[in-house]
């Protein structure tokens, strides 16, 4: 089977509503990056797949955060200067049974209504922070509290570097399993019962045939 080759440079799609002709920002598991805004009053909640783990000591995350106005799937988000501003934030992960809550938030926009309160809409909890003032999605089973450590502008997206200073879990981990792309974290709650989460790291492919 022949591959397909699609060159790539920096232009613009020919119309706002058309897409960028390369396959890129394929989607990985996505997170929800929760943050709080000391103006309002209301923080906010940015979903995203531009993220991924960089370093085991300090225990550092990055997330990718739209900067410009290029189309409409790539916008100003309104969580960018929260971030900076703030200065910590908590990557949370959810779960499939979260999926319309991720949509929902990634309808909503901050940077178009100020005051919209994604928690609100989304109908979602904020858990006070320990370490950091943002607060996590308790209805997410695991919620890293990260401190912005760096910021750096790549061009339509800025790379907000983040020192993960703590963990929410469901319960006490006792598990982490990783095999072949198939991993699970095990969590024992505190009334006994046991949470399992699992996920796959790589994509599925399927082939039909042309008859």
């Amino acid at each position: 089977m022949a591959k397909k080759y699609t060159a790539h440079d920096r232009s613009m799609p020919a119309a706002f509503e058309e897409s960028f002709h390369t396959p890129g920002m394929l989607p990985v598991s996505a997170i929800m990056v929760s943050v709080a805004d000391a103006e309002t009053g209301i923080p906010n909640i940015l979903p995203a797949v531009g993220w991924g783990w960089l370093c085991r000591l300090p225990l550092l995350l990055g997330v990718s955060v739209c900067t410009e106005d290029l189309n409409a799937d790539y916008y100003p988000r309104g969580s960018h200067p929260l971030l900076i501003k703030t200065g910590d934030f908590v990557l949370n992960i959810p779960t499939l049974d979260l999926t319309d809550q991720i949509s929902k938030c990634g309808e909503l926009s901050r940077h178009k209504d100020p005051r919209v309160d994604k928690f609100k809409e989304a109908h979602l909890t904020p858990g006070p922070g320990i370490n950091i003032t943002s607060p996590h999605i308790l209805e997410c089973p695991i919620n890293y509290e990260c401190k912005v450590s760096s910021v750096h502008s790549l061009g339509s997206h800025d790379l907000v570097i983040g020192e993960v200073v703590g963990c929410f879990t469901d319960g006490e981990v006792f598990a982490l399993e990783t095999n072949k792309g198939e991993d699970a974290i095990g969590m024992k709650c505190d009334d006994g019962s046991i949470v399992n989460v699992f996920w796959k790291t790589l994509p599925i492919r399927t082939v039909t045939d042309k008859s």
